[in-house]
């Protein structure tokens, strides 16, 4: 008995000792995790090095798909949905991700502006009155406007907004569900119409104004119920937010949950049920870019000095539900970021960065030149060089 009973007491013993070991080899490959993880966002080096041969995300001018382009043509490009679209002679051609066609539209466009939300895509006629909602491959509806068209806004259930300039009011905004039927029209007087943005549920649109008449800017955001404003059931604007005097409204955007983000010269705001939240400043530090057109974040591009003759350029990540910030160090000075849904484009000259809202790399592209232009939509992006454009799958 004394026998069987020392022996579970040492078995006790190896269990126990085993258990430990399975713990603190669990703990330290979490540690190693999570120094991986902070060395890979903080650490240039050590993320290139990842990047570049565990990872493979390192591509190359002339090793990817691309589609060729006249270059003595005036040709207007843009990416939506899987697409990259290329308007020439008033044929809308799509490419996919391998650079093969999918199709082509007839669109009576010279001149044209685009907007895009996830499958749908806006083109209008700048200055002019046709308009074309398309779907993927097919055109949804077209009109032609009375006035002249200035702008474009497409929510991503195809609910469109269009403000019109050119007739006897300052500004027009008519909206329109996604069959083409128009909903409502909204008269503006005085103001300029700096942005709109349809809500994700179709039930709000938002306008952005900026009256310059003052000594200083006035800016003014009106948020319209479009159900009330469609039936006529009363007064149809839930609220109107007034701005402090001298900030100029640069932009607006319904992001996840309804919640409506507004960018100013100097700060980034949360609009929500009347009431106003700074998001970020765009002040207090040297800020390079800005930008909103994520799902559920903003982001900045900010140069941080430490010293007479070093500063670390940061791309910035803010979480609009709990505030975090993401940060992703940039090797130097961007000449321009691109955003769209959940990516982050940033070009830096010879170089491009495509960075998740999450703060990881998706891509990095490398050239001999100087790169162009860009295209972006969530999952496909174009480098535009001179006789061509090349394709990255995201």
């Amino acid at each position: 008995m004394k026998k069987n009973i020392f022996n579970n007491i040492n078995n006790e013993k190896k269990l126990n000792k085993k258990k430990i070991a399975i713990l603190i080899v669990y703990a330290l490959l979490t540690l190693l995790v999570v120094i991986s993880i902070v060395l890979y966002n903080k650490n240039e080096n050590y993320r290139e090095f990842l990047d570049k041969y565990l990872f493979r995300k390192e591509t190359y001018e002339n090793n990817l798909p691309f589609i060729e382009i006249d270059s003595n043509k005036a040709v207007h490009m843009y990416a939506y949905g899987k697409y990259i679209s290329i308007l020439e002679d008033n044929k809308l051609d799509l490419y996919n991700e391998f650079g093969r066609s999918e199709g082509s539209l007839e669109l009576e466009i010279g001149s044209p502006i685009f907007e895009s939300n996830e499958n749908y895509l806006v083109a209008a006629e700048k200055n002019g009155q046709k308009i074309y909602l398309i779907n993927g491959k097919n055109i949804v509806w077209q009109k032609e406007i009375e006035g002249r068209i200035d702008s474009v806004n497409v929510n991503k259930n195809g609910y469109v907004a269009i403000t019109i300039l050119g007739t006897s009011y300052k500004t027009v905004i008519k909206t329109f569900d996604k069959e083409g039927n128009e909903l409502f029209t909204t008269y503006l007087a005085n103001a300029n119409v700096i942005a709109t943005d349809i809500s994700n549920d179709n039930k709000y649109l938002a306008i952005a104004e900026a009256n310059f008449s003052g000594i200083v800017v006035q800016s003014t955001i009106k948020v319209i119920s479009i159900e009330d404003a469609k039936n006529k059931t009363g007064e149809s604007i839930k609220y109107t937010h007034v701005a402090n005097s001298g900030d100029l409204i640069v932009n607006i955007k319904y992001q996840n949950r309804n919640r409506l983000i507004c960018m100013y010269d100097e700060h980034i705001d949360l609009l929500e049920e009347e009431q106003n939240t700074q998001i970020a400043s765009l002040k207090n530090e040297e800020t390079l870019f800005a930008d909103i057109n994520l799902s559920s974040k903003v982001v900045k591009v900010v140069k941080n000095t430490s010293g007479i003759f070093k500063s670390e350029i940061e791309l910035q990540i803010i979480d609009i539900n709990s505030k975090n910030t993401t940060t992703y160090a940039i090797e130097s000075t961007p000449k321009s970021i691109v955003v769209k849904d959940n990516t982050i484009m940033v070009n830096l000259g010879t170089k491009a960065l495509f960075i998740k809202d999450t703060g990881w790399l998706q891509k990095k592209y490398e050239s001999s030149h100087e790169i162009q232009n860009t295209l972006l939509c969530n999952n496909i992006s174009g480098i535009i060089s001179k006789n061509k454009i090349e394709i990255i799958s995201l």
